[in-house]
């Protein structure tokens, strides 16, 4: 038998120490925690620690408070009072683990738990498909009639329909005209043009090409700002990620108030700027008649139901909001959100405000066909980038700044499908993983050292290995653990031992044929090598397809099964076969125990 190579024997053992290195976070005690910030601390803080026996313990760093529970159950009872209380400041739920700092410092950290097995709220979000054609379409329809009127083509009439713009002309030429302007328009062939010229028609149809770009860009968008409003919810290791064409994933692991999470991802709000009009009598008025009573005026209702009329001209809408966060008042210490514009915003608020002191602007809240004017305040001075609202309660203030600082939806989304999973749940889940795991581990470990003896002690070493190496691969990437993961952690158990079970018979092959025993175990671990090499390489190429296309469960089972594949094929081929050599490479040995 030839010498096994040095560079071998270095590289296994410098594989197994960064995996066991890598690895170590998993094992350390990890805690339910809740992560607390305080703008003002007047001693409630101070008043949960010391009345909440449930809290185990507790650390301030950095002007942050950690607290920490024994279960999950006791961490969101906490959270819960904490959200009562008028308390202002940033609390986020987490999971702290008690790591060394030699560990932190080369950034060695545990891997996240899936919603399976943490619990948490899941949720299947849809784009309004309806609601981006509409869009499409008056917009198309402004543009065509901005074209018609810039070359001084007049039609008769228009009308949009669901799915169509339909111009009615005069006369065949102006069609005919018409319909030239249009494909000079439409470079890319976004529309779609039919002509009955029979009643000088023209049909203008969006094409599917244009209204699945606008359906991609609406939900690359939408998931951009999901991911924004999911991480104001205080969730550690949200997933936020795409489902086929129109649909997005939301899963939030720990988190167990769906209600409150439901509204604010499926919310499409923003906030307008108006100034008032006309008196309270002329607001009364209109709503008797349902009509504006006042010239350039829109009649909407205040959250208290009473009447308002505001101008139809927008001051400052949510687009121009770069910032804001949810306080208290400094002198009447109501709850308060607390606004930041954009330079162009700041502009139009500071002209606006100047010419109109002593008079009054609301604040309206859109979402959706809903319009409600949530504050009216009189103009006392100019002002223009930062100000104040008030008027809400505490929930109402912290959700309509998370609203504020991730931005409008793109499109509507409606929530499909929603799913809550207990912790308990959770708990049960690893639990049960764990058992299959141990289980599987011991049966196999009980096979193969009846059947290989030494050669079978060789094989479970290795296996031990490749587990360390996968909990030590998913935990470098920061890969999330799920219970379909732990299925492919327990598949890759039986896969490894399988490499191994193909060199062992043939390493038996050659004995039989009369070969030395380390002229057997050369030859055996060079002619298994295909075998084993194709098999996994087809296996492979299946769960990189799941992983690749895959979603949710499968994608969890095809991460962990990628990453089995490949440690199973070096801890069999090169693991096992340095263990070997060091056994035998030395020895004259007559017989193997295998």
């Amino acid at each position: 038998m030839t010498t096994y190579p040095r560079w071998k024997y270095i590289l296994v053992l410098l594989v197994l120490t960064l995996s066991i290195v890598y690895s170590l976070p998993n094992f350390y005690p990890s805690y339910p925690s809740i992560e607390i910030r305080l703008d003002d601390n007047d001693g409630k803080l101070s008043a949960i620690i010391e009345n909440n026996e449930s809290i185990i313990s507790s650390s301030t760093q950095d002007g942050k408070t950690i607290l920490r529970f024994s279960s999950i159950d006791d961490q969101l009872k906490t959270y819960n009072i904490i959200d009562n209380l008028d308390i202002s400041g940033d609390y986020t739920l987490l999971t702290d683990t008690q790591i060394p700092n030699w560990l932190k410092s080369i950034n060695a950290s545990p891997m996240f738990l899936g919603l399976d097995l943490k619990g948490g709220v899941h949720f299947l979000l849809q784009v309004d498909e309806d609601n981006i054609k509409s869009n499409l379409l008056r917009e198309t329809e402004s543009d065509i009639k901005k074209l018609f009127i810039k070359n001084k083509l007049r039609f008769s009439d228009f009308q949009r329909n669901l799915d169509n713009i339909t111009f009615n002309f005069s006369d065949t030429e102006k069609l005919n005209q018409a319909n030239n302007l249009i494909n000079n328009y439409d470079k890319n062939k976004d529309l779609e043009i039919e002509l009955v010229n029979s009643e000088n028609l023209l049909k203008i149809i969006l094409t599917e090409k244009i209204i699945d770009y606008d359906i991609k860009s609406s939900v690359s968008k939408n998931i951009s700002i999901l991911r924004n409003r999911v991480n104001e919810l205080g969730v550690s290791q949200p997933i936020v990620q795409k489902q086929g064409k129109n649909r997005i994933i939301v899963q939030l692991p720990g988190l167990q108030d769906s209600t409150r999470a439901k509204n604010i991802l499926g919310s499409t709000a923003t906030l307008e700027f108006r100034l008032t009009k006309g008196t309270p009598e002329d607001w009364y008025a209109s709503k008797l008649t349902g009509t504006p009573t006042v010239v350039a005026s829109k009649l909407y209702s205040q959250k208290n139901g009473d009447p308002v009329l505001l101008s139809r001209d927008v001051i400052v809408a949510g687009g121009e909001i770069k910032n804001a966060n949810s306080g208290f008042d400094g002198s009447t210490n109501t709850p308060a959100v607390f606004v930041k514009l954009t330079d162009y915003g700041a502009a139009k608020m500071l002209d606006t405000t100047r010419g109109n002191i002593g008079k009054r602007m609301a604040v309206v809240f859109v979402e959706k066909n809903s319009e409600v004017v949530i504050n009216i305040a009189v103009i006392r001075d100019a002002f223009s980038q930062s100000f104040q609202i008030t008027g809400l309660d505490v929930s109402e203030a912290r959700d309509l700044a998370i609203l504020l600082r991730s931005g409008a939806l793109q499109a509507p989304m409606e929530i499909v499908e929603e799913r809550t999973i207990g912790p308990s749940l959770g708990q049960d889940n690893i639990i049960s993983g764990q058992n299959s795991m141990y289980l599987g581990l011991a049966l196999v470990a009980l096979f193969m050292i009846f059947y290989y003896r030494t050669f079978g002690l060789v094989a479970i070493a290795a296996l031990f290995a490749n587990i360390l190496i996968i909990i030590s691969v998913l935990s470098v990437f920061q890969a999330t653990l799920t219970l379909s993961g732990i299925a492919g952690i327990v598949l890759t158990v039986g896969m490894a031992v399988d490499a191994n079970v193909l060199i062992f018979e043939r390493v038996r092959e050659e004995i039989l044929n009369g070969n030395s025993p380390n002229a057997s175990i050369y030859s055996g671990y060079k002619k298994a090598f295909s075998t084993i090499s194709d098999a996994n390489i087809t296996t492979l190429i299946a769960a990189i397809c799941l992983l690749t296309i895959g979603t949710g469960a499968v994608k969890g089972f095809a991460v962990t099964l990628v990453v089995g594949i490949l440690s199973s094929m070096f801890t069999s081929i090169v693991g096992t076969r340095a263990i070997v050599s060091l056994i035998y490479e030395k020895r004259n040995s007559e017989s193997l125990s295998i």
